[in-house]
């Protein structure tokens, strides 16, 4: 049985233009504040123009202007009860309308069956925080963001703070699921950047820091710093080693 907040939603939802089938609808929901989210967030002047022609192009399937104007209400509704914590809010409610592709592996995982994968896969994640002052996350098939909210509760939980203790790359091939991952993220307070790509190509096509990233840059500065130094230090190694090696043989 869906919480009340998903049955009012989705029965809100479903009456915005009756001419559109309900899962366009939200689909164009989740893009629209995604747009409105991300461009809010963005540091690249050339990216909130896009996003705002994207949000216009979006503004313009609908003839009446007063199916969009209802939408900000929902919006309300979902962002209170995602920053909320306890639910994936979008998950549900794209499982309750079907709108989620099986052939894509699209399934709709139960919160606390995400709570519980949580609680068991980061157990031990007060000593990596204390050490390094925040964790880092990496989702490469992110879905609507169930995975990684299940984790904010269960390291607010902690009593860790997720704006400067946690940073969370995460990746989705689907375009409106990444739509979803995004807003959940970012209404979370999750800090980090949401890849719309294929983590087994490596391919990206769209890239959003959420609103919390520059929150945890001032405070903990690059959270790949450390990682990026070794790297680099390896290459030094490594030429050094093969400019003597050619010295050698000559």
């Amino acid at each position: 049985m869906s919480r009340p907040a998903v049955q009012k939603f989705v029965k809100g939802l479903s009456g915005i233009c009756s001419s559109k089938h309900a899962d366009e609808v939200l689909r164009d929901f989740c893009e629209l504040v995604f747009c409105a989210l991300a461009k809010k967030a963005s540091p690249w002047p050339e990216q909130q123009d896009q996003l705002e022609e994207q949000y216009m192009k979006v503004v313009g399937r609908y003839r009446d202007k007063d199916h969009v104007r209802a939408m900000p209400e929902f919006m309300a509704l979902a962002l209170g009860e995602i920053g909320n914590g306890g639910v994936d809010f979008l998950g549900e409610v794209a499982g309750e309308k079907g709108a989620l592709d099986g052939r894509m592996g699209q399934f709709f995982t139960p919160y606390p069956v995400s709570r519980l994968m949580a609680e068991m896969n980061f157990q031990g994640v007060e000593d990596i925080i204390e050490q390094n002052g925040f964790v880092t996350v990496q989702e490469p098939a992110a879905g609507a963001g169930g995975m990684l909210l299940a984790l904010a509760d269960t390291i607010e939980q902690k009593g860790f703070d997720l704006e400067t203790q946690v940073w969370v790359e995460a990746t989705e091939l689907s375009r409106s699921t990444f739509h979803m991952c995004y807003i959940q993220c970012a209404a979370r307070g999750l800090a980090g950047r949401i890849i719309y790509g294929n983590s087994l190509s490596l391919e990206t096509y769209g890239v959003a820091f959420t609103a919390a990233a520059p929150v945890f840059f001032a405070k903990s500065g690059d959270p790949f710093a450390k990682q990026k130094g070794e790297a680099a230090a390896k290459a030094q190694a490594d030429k050094e080693a093969e400019d003597k090696a050619h010295e050698d043989r000559a």
